[in-house]
């Protein structure tokens, strides 16, 4: 929430997250998830969630809101506040992401356990940019045959990419045991990662 320098209240909408769903949090910067309008637009002043859930179609999340302009704008005394109903688009899972430069970077799961034996990505990948995964053990010592430099590079982003190495085209699933995943990438930016 803010005010213009006419005095009149303006909300946009931000994200909040939470772990468990009872303790929620907001990214420590506070943008604007949804921004408002400009001045003369439906919604230069006032936006409100929905309070639905986003509906995935296709390969995009629909995000539906409500917003409307201050009748102060428009200097009508017998105006009502308009409300409009605005649909923003997402990519699946596009709420963050993991982002490397020209430097390669690394990211290292926690220990993790798992059924599947195909590892997906979600990713953007610019020109010149790749991402690769390697798998380690608990105590990150690497795998046989999943280390980076047999990791097969991913150089075109997608919302639905698989990894593969170059002799395993499939993970082995750990049984009881936990798996890391090392993911290292260069000019790109990871979404997420899932097994199936």
């Amino acid at each position: 929430m803010r005010y213009q320098d006419t005095g009149w209240k303006q909300t946009e909408l931000c994200l909040s997250y939470s772990r468990d769903g009872r303790h929620w949090l907001r990214p420590h910067d506070r943008q604007p998830f949804i921004p408002l309008g400009d001045a003369a637009s439906w919604e230069a002043d006032y936006s409100l969630s929905a309070y639905t859930a986003p509906i995935l179609v296709g390969d995009e999340l629909f995000i539906y809101y409500a917003s409307s302009r201050n009748p102060e704008r428009d200097k009508d005394p017998q105006a009502r506040w308009p409300i409009h109903v605005g649909l923003a688009k997402l990519r699946r899972d596009g709420f963050a992401s993991l982002n490397a430069g020209d430097r390669p970077g690394r990211i290292l799961t926690r220990p993790l356990h798992f059924t599947g034996d195909a590892l997906h990505v979600n990713a953007e990948i610019a020109a010149g940019g790749w991402i690769k995964a390697a798998v380690f053990t608990r105590d990150s010592q690497p795998v046989s045959a999943y280390a980076l430099d047999d990791a097969v590079p991913l150089t075109r982003g997608a919302v639905r990419s698989r990894m593969t190495w170059k002799t395993k085209p499939k993970l082995s699933p750990p049984g009881e045991d936990h798996l890391r995943l090392l993911f290292q990438l260069k000019n790109a930016k990871l979404y997420s990662f899932w097994i199936e």
